[in-house]
């Protein structure tokens, strides 16, 4: 009789043991989720910042080859006002 007592006990807890890993395990998972938003977040931010970045120096490039060549000034502002579009049609982009 006492040796079923015993056994009781030891089964009772490993039981308890096992709920106490279980409630650790979803409290673990729990924060693993959350940090893995945050990372995804994080990487969706610097992705945004890596194409404006893209697009600036874009911009740059051609302002430089446009500043090094002799075409007038109408030809240029026209240039320049196609570039701003562009970069707005980009931002409207990033918005949606």
């Amino acid at each position: 009789m006492s040796d079923l007592k015993s056994i009781a006990s030891s089964i009772e807890n490993k039981i308890e043991k096992l709920v106490d890993v279980h409630h650790k395990t979803k409290k673990e998972l729990s924060s693993l989720k959350t940090e893995n938003t945050h990372l995804t977040q994080t990487i969706d931010q610097q992705k945004k910042a890596i194409k404006d970045l893209e697009e600036k120096s874009k911009i740059l490039r051609l302002s430089k080859s446009l500043s090094t060549t002799n075409e007038n000034t109408t030809e240029l502002k026209l240039k320049i006002n196609e570039l701003i579009r562009e970069v707005d049609k980009c931002i409207s982009l990033l918005n949606k």
